[in-house]
């Protein structure tokens, strides 16, 4: 018996089945949209690159179009990925199709899919639903879609999945947004976001027990009953993080010191701050410092953060006063270390860099470090990137 009928089944349990009138498909509030693509990846496509892929389209391109409203993307136990896009409009969700169709810039992502596995479907919600909520990593999509049996007043269904929400689901552990709608052939879709995938299953069993939702089910057709979940993967980072950069050099032989500690000064002295910004540099500047006992000192590298990147550009030349005396090729136990903490937990489990000598270290959920080591050639115009998953 497959996972679907299972559930289908479990919920149901003791509960008694009944009908309604029939009527057509309700005529739902028609200004939000939400759009469930579901695919498997073609074999031999990395998925770290897929998911990071993922979160360069989301920010360049989808959140990018006219009546986007919010975007997710999660992955099921074998592998098949959703990706959920609310929109203003029904014609908005056309137009996003047809812009990327027109795009090169995407052809690589739709590159990854299996294109014998992609199926997209839109539902128009029944009422303007709750959006403004965040996901982390492993928090869970739960899609159910079915038909509903003949004879069903359709609009009674409407109501009755209102007061479900309201006074069942939403009271369970772990709850946090539930939204419901319908396709232009019937089709209706329930989709809860979970905190966790054992707050889903006990959802489940919760439901098969109460008595009080036997008429609900009892709306639903079971031979067309569907429901699948989705672990949320989140890019690395979130736009909108804070950020403190601080910034520590070792020499071979020698303790760690900070920056700011060159000069006399406390260790927090010297440290900066941003706000991660996809569209913007955070630390254009870094390690500027005016009205030291060295003089005004420039900026050595502008700092650029993406939710899933890190890129550094020296700026100086070799005509600066005073960075000139530090260009040159680090030896072995020379370590430039950048220290960024952020506001919230990041979701960074690793990196990879077109610079050899550099190294992350990951020190807690909201520190990682940067470290610049032995063959490092800091020299006027050097720049490397690190791509964070």
């Amino acid at each position: 018996m497959n996972f679907n009928k299972i559930i289908f089944l479990f919920i149901l349990g003791i509960l008694a089945f009944s009908s309604c009138k029939d009527d057509e498909p309700p005529t739902p509030d028609p200004s939000i949209v939400v759009e469930v693509t579901t695919f498997n990846l073609n074999s031999g496509v990395d998925a770290n690159a897929f998911e990071v892929r993922d979160t360069e389209i989301e920010q360049d391109f989808a959140s990018q179009q006219p009546g986007f409203l919010k975007r997710m993307s999660g992955v099921d136990a074998d592998g098949k990925y959703v990706v959920m896009v609310f929109w203003e409009t029904l014609e908005d969700a056309d137009a996003s199709i047809a812009a990327f169709g027109a795009d090169p810039t995407v052809a690589d992502y739709f590159g990854m899919i299996d294109g014998n596995t992609f199926l997209a479907e839109r539902f128009t919600t029944f009422a303007v639903p709750d959006i403004n909520f965040n996901l982390a990593s492993k928090n869970v999509i739960e899609i159910t879609t079915f038909n509903l049996n003949t004879d069903v007043d359709t609009d009674a269904f409407v109501d009755r999945d209102a007061e479900i929400e309201q006074d069942f689901a939403s009271q369970q552990p772990g709850f946090i947004r539930r939204t419901s709608g319908v396709d232009e052939n019937g089709k209706y879709a329930v989709i809860v976001f979970w905190d966790t995938l054992a707050d889903a299953d006990a959802s489940i069993a919760a439901f098969s027990t109460d008595p009080t939702v036997a008429d609900y089910f009892a709306m639903i057709d079971a031979n067309t009953f569907s429901a699948e979940r989705f672990e949320i993967f989140v890019p690395p980072l979130n736009e909108g993080v804070n950020i403190t950069m601080r910034n520590t050099l070792q020499d071979p032989g020698e303790a760690e010191v900070t920056y700011a500690s060159l000069f006399g000064q406390a260790d927090d002295a010297y440290d900066e701050f941003a706000t991660l910004s996809n569209s913007a540099s955070e630390f254009p500047t870094a390690l500027a410092q005016t009205g030291t006992p060295a003089g005004d000192i420039s900026g050595l590298y502008d700092i650029d953060f993406t939710e899933n990147s890190i890129n550094f550009t020296v700026l100086p030349d070799n005509t600066n006063p005073f960075w000139s005396n530090v260009f040159g090729l680090f030896p072995a136990g020379k370590v430039d270390r950048y220290y960024f903490t952020f506001s919230n937990p990041h979701n960074i489990s690793g990196f990879s860099s077109d610079n050899s000598s550099l190294n992350i270290r990951i020190d807690s959920d909201s520190v990682i470090v940067v470290e610049l080591t032995e063959g490092y050639d800091l020299q006027p115009g050097v720049a490397f990137s690190v791509t964070l998953n």
